[in-house]
């Protein structure tokens, strides 16, 4: 699916800057988005586009496909059902309804006992009694939207929704849909997308003319205005061929496809995922179609800093920079890389952040702490040339994002956490690009293995297959240093003082019991008597937390591990969810809304109660996402998720290497940027949900 959002405020809402945005233009950007397969982004920018057009029909159904394409399934049918009346395909219906009245109208209106007409003949027949019958009593019909725009994003989130859930109903409103449109223009998209429905509805004979004139299209088509033009033309000739049986045509028509210099990974992702639908309905493809369309390569990377000055035992000495340059050149050449994940240091990040962009890749940075800390700390002291090197990264990369903004305090433990959400958004982007990352590494064996560094991420990787490093030992020694080299530019390296106590990464969980203020003062023994029931349970079945504090109707729990928070999340929402009130003397049933976190905090001791705490800015920040989360459910931020995906997939490779399976007991949804409480600004929210009881 698409990109994950970008950090907390860091995606522009009006892509054209100050001008006024109408209506076509958000749809177009929007949709540019859904054509990258940037489906979070493209809903955060349907969100935007809300507020100035919230009666737009075509935002809306917009904001629906983002949706369903991120997964979020239930949001799209939430955000979908006002419009679901108003946007009812009618033609293909009128169409049908005559053919009806041509050829049984008579016999079915004299109520010939010979003639039984069919469920389909008896809906339509309904509808049009419906419709008198509104006529009759002066109310005005609800209107259809049939252009070509809407009916083809009709088509789309019909398609969708029936590959969530292979519902005949999705399928034929989506045939339907698309049926329409090429008949009246004859579009390469929408004539594909009707031939292979036709198809999946069991209509073979009449699927195969429509891919018929489908490849006739394609093939008088010789002019291609744009690289994607190019492209989308030979593959939709490919699948129609693929439908006709021609095998051996379709896949000259996918290596035609791939002959371009400028491919957009997404546009490779989205035919990948066609041919598989393809192959997994009984439509024969060559082999060789998969080897043609290799998916998306996604790079995390990680690499030794720049030597400070004055140093004494070398590992990234000025005068290797070419090199080591060329060597990341040459590794993202060898894998392909398209989208790649890291931070912003002098030396190794920066090199490979200006190679990805020479690649005309995506590249997404992320920094542990303000701007100004890191700069001080981790870039001015390479010289003024590597400073403006780091501002024009930040401004040509895809996103700039922060895992934490808060100041750096001397802390390295911010950088391990910077790498830790560095590792789960890019699992999340390939999960849903239906690959694995690979990990690049500009390393010396040599190296401290420091919180935060090229080696201690490699000691948390788990999966040594796709690991590839730059070795610096090996460079040193193949090129020294020539007399004239200077490094007369470098300034005194900054480092900052560790101020006490230093911080800890923790996941944290706030929650309220919804409706506590109503309950009666003869409620609240009962209440106690739930919760240490509850107790009991979580006792039993979770893992230990570091930290559980509440005061009135709010709950306080901290662990180290997000996956051991999620799970005491499921299983307290579970017994409040399951619970019968009356057995606990209780006059009405509870719900509880749940907001989880995670990020570097400071644990101690409080000095008045002598009790173990712990607080900061992130704590402050996990209170804020549970006021807006939905009573009996669960929301959780942005790094808290990528920490999770991080462990998860730590988890799966560990059992994977015992010979056992792995499950995900989890389903995650991403919500989009919310406005939190107490004016505390707006970050990127998802919704959990259990799949598997706890």
């Amino acid at each position: 699916m698409a990109t994950t959002p970008t950090a907390i405020g860091s995606w522009p809402p009006n892509p054209l800057g100050e001008r006024p945005m109408q209506e076509g233009d958000w749809m177009v950007a929007i949709r540019q988005k859904l054509d990258e397969g940037q489906g979070f982004l493209a809903y955060d920018m349907v969100r935007a586009a809300m507020q100035h057009h919230p009666e737009s029909v075509h935002v809306l159904l917009l904001g629906t496909l983002a949706l369903l394409r991120s997964g979020a399934v239930e949001e799209a049918r939430k955000l979908f059902a006002p419009l679901a009346e108003r946007v009812k395909v009618r033609e293909p219906q009128a169409r049908l309804l005559l053919q009806i009245l041509r050829r049984r109208g008579a016999a079915l209106l004299n109520g010939d006992a010979e003639v039984e007409p069919t469920l389909d003949e008896l809906e339509l027949l309904r509808m049009i009694a419906d419709g008198l019958a509104a006529m009759e009593t002066g109310k005005r019909a609800s209107g259809g939207h049939n252009d070509l725009e809407t009916l083809k994003l009709l088509g789309e989130i019909h398609f969708e929704w029936w590959l969530h859930g292979f519902h005949e109903e999705d399928l034929r409103s989506g045939q339907e849909a698309f049926l329409e449109c090429f008949r009246r223009e004859n579009h390469l998209d929408t004539g594909i997308n009707a031939a292979f429905l036709t198809w999946l509805m069991g209509k073979e004979k009449e699927a195969r003319e429509i891919a018929q004139r489908v490849v006739t299209i394609c093939q008088q088509e010789r002019d291609f205005a744009t690289a994607s033009r190019h492209f989308r033309a030979k593959t939709v000739e490919a699948e129609a061929l693929l439908l006709l049986g021609n095998g051996t045509a379709a896949l000259e028509a996918y290596q035609s496809s791939m002959t371009l210099e400028t491919i957009h990974y997404a546009w490779v992702a989205k035919c990948r995922a066609r041919v598989a639908l393809m192959q997994a309905k009984g439509i024969p493809v060559p082999p060789e179609v998969e080897t043609i369309l290799s998916p998306p390569v996604v790079v995390i990377f990680a690499g030794q800093e720049l030597d400070r000055a004055g140093t004494t035992d070398p590992f990234f000495p000025p005068h290797l920079e070419d090199v080591v340059k060329e060597a990341i050149r040459e590794r993202l050449e060898q894998l392909n890389a398209h989208i790649g994940y890291c931070s912003a240091a002098s030396g190794s990040d920066l090199l490979f952040i200006e190679a990805m962009i020479e690649r005309d890749a995506e590249v997404h940075i992320f920094l542990p702490c303000a701007v100004e800390d890191f700069l001080a700390t981790r870039v001015c002291y390479a010289g003024p040339r590597w400073e403006r090197r780091f501002h024009i990264a930040l401004k040509l990369a895809t996103t700039v994002n922060f895992t934490t903004e808060e100041r750096l305090l001397g802390h390295q433990v911010l950088f391990r956490f910077n790498n830790q959400i560095i590792d789960g958004m890019a699992r999340l982007r390939a999960q849903l690009l239906n690959t694995d990352p690979h990990l690049l590494l500009v390393w010396d064996y040599a190296a401290q293995s420091l919180a935060g560094t090229a080696a201690d991420f490699m000691d948390q990787w788990p999966d040594i297959a796709r690991l590839r490093l730059i070795d610096l030992d090996e460079m040193r020694a193949n090129h020294p240093p020539a007399e004239s080299f200077l490094t007369g530019q470098e300034r005194p390296a900054v480092v900052a003082a560790c101020q006490e106590p230093e911080r800890v990464i923790k996941s944290m969980l706030f929650a309220d019991i919804v409706g506590f203020s109503k309950l009666g003062e003869e409620d609240l023994p009962g209440l106690w008597r739930f919760l240490a029931a509850l107790n009991n349970v979580l006792e039993a079945q979770c893992q230990t937390p570091d930290l559980v504090e509440s005061w009135g109707d709010a709950l306080y729990v901290v662990q180290s591990s997000a996956s051991d928070l999620l799970h005491y999340a499921f299983t307290l929402q579970q017994g409040f969810s399951n619970s019968n009130p009356g057995n606990f003397g209780l006059s009405k049933p509870l719900q509880l809304r749940i907001g989880l976190h995670a990020g570097p905090v400071f644990a101690g001791v409080h000095p008045l109660t002598g009790r173990n705490m712990i607080y900061g800015s992130h704590v402050s920040r996990t209170a804020r996402i549970e006021p807006v989360t939905v009573p009996g459910q669960i929301y959780c931020s942005q790094q808290f998720v990528a920490l999770l995906t991080m462990e998860e997939s730590t988890r799966q490779h560990r059992l994977l290497s015992m010979g056992e399976l792995y499950t995900q007991w989890y389903d995650c949804t991403y919500l989009g940027i919310q406005h939190l409480a107490k004016n505390y600004g707006s970050q990127p929210v998802y919704h959990l949900r259990a799949k598997i009881p706890c």
